[in-house]
């Protein structure tokens, strides 16, 4: 596939558009809901566990607490005010082995999540830190990476409406082309090639054998070039028991999106093989629309059906758990921009 060729087509498919392109329409149609609720910000009602309901900082450490320890990876904390020695000494005292996870508290949509090998890298990694917080998390390989989009209707009645797989992304050498060259040739790596450059470097020119595979990400997200694909099929009854038992552990949990890495799908049956990388609130995709086959239009589909039931969730809660006011939510937004503390905003239950 030609650079052309490639280029064109991340324009035509929307699974690779800016986040703001492809939500253009729901810009729309959220103030329309915003006034049926008298409120914008209606979705900060439920959620009463996250701050802003899970829309933005909200803390994926603190959540953590509530889940069975069989069931979440290893996990510590640290700040970027903390010397890379004394981060080191976290990983001592919860026995974290390399390779790690590290990636910000509160952060959005993967931005700055890397799979760390050693200390070197480690030290890299925090040599200029973008975010306040650090969840160190270890790494689990267990096969099967998804995210299963769950809520509680207004009966309190658990519901999944989404199970997005995940299919890492790889690279298949032909015999001809460089590491380099497939790299420059895949629509998934086209805009990391400096970043994939830096940690393929003894492997960047290498002429890859037939059938040959390299994992470019390991890390399971849309924007480091994962594909999603629509796993709804593999829907079963152990798998609404397990996420509908998890959910009822976290107090006044609504609506959101858990992460999952399990050996295989007995594991929901047996209880046994999954780990929870982390859970995410309001703003929460339904990943399977991601699926190259899915279609725009039945993308668009599912969007305003979750943004229904969010609203709906939210008409509910509103009475028992007002909204945060516009000034709180703008403040928030400046202090999270100038890199200050960040205060915390959770509405009491």
């Amino acid at each position: 596939m030609s650079r052309l060729s490639v280029f064109f087509k991340r324009i035509y498919f929307y699974e690779y558009w800016p986040f703001w392109i492809f939500y253009l329409p729901t810009f729309f149609y959220w103030p329309i809901l915003g006034f049926k609720a008298r409120s914008l910000l209606y979705f900060t009602s439920i959620n009463r566990c996250m701050n802003f309901g899970g829309t933005f900082l909200s803390s994926k450490y603190s959540y953590l607490k509530y889940l069975p320890k069989q069931n979440i990876p290893v996990s510590c904390i640290v700040n970027q005010s903390m010397s890379v020695n004394e981060i080191k000494k976290q990983l001592l005292n919860h026995q974290l082995d390399y390779p790690i996870i590290v990636k910000p508290d509160i952060g959005e949509r993967g931005k700055s999540v890397s799979k760390i090998q050693n200390n070197q890298q480690l030290s890299e990694y925090f040599e200029n830190p973008s975010y306040q917080t650090f969840i160190l998390q270890e790494y689990i390989d267990y096969p099967i990476e998804l995210g299963v989009l769950y809520y509680r209707d207004t009966n309190g009645q658990g519901k999944i409406t989404s199970i997005g797989l995940k299919k890492f992304c790889t690279v298949v050498g032909n015999g001809q082309d460089s590491l380099k060259k497939l790299i420059s040739k895949n629509p998934r790596t086209f805009g990391r090639k400096k970043q994939l450059q830096k940690r393929f470097q003894n492997q960047w020119n290498q002429v890859l054998k037939p059938n040959e595979k390299v994992l470019i990400e390991p890390i399971g997200n849309h924007n480091l070039g994962t594909t999603f694909l629509n796993g709804n099929h593999m829907f079963s009854k152990e798998m609404m028991h397990w996420i509908d038992q998890i959910a009822s552990m976290i107090p006044h949990f609504d609506y959101g999106r858990f992460d999952l890495r399990i050996k295989n799908w007995e594991s929901f049956k047996k209880n046994d093989g999954i780990k929870i990388l982390e859970i995410n609130g309001v703003n929460s995709e339904p990943i399977h629309i991601y699926s190259p086959k899915f279609g725009l239009m039945n993308a668009y589909k599912e969007i305003f059906k979750h943004m229904h039931i969010i609203h709906r969730l939210s008409l509910k809660q509103i009475k028992k758990s007002p909204p945060v006011s516009i000034k709180s939510f703008v403040q928030a937004i400046v202090d999270f921009k100038n890199k200050k503390e960040q205060p915390n905003y959770m509405i009491q239950a």
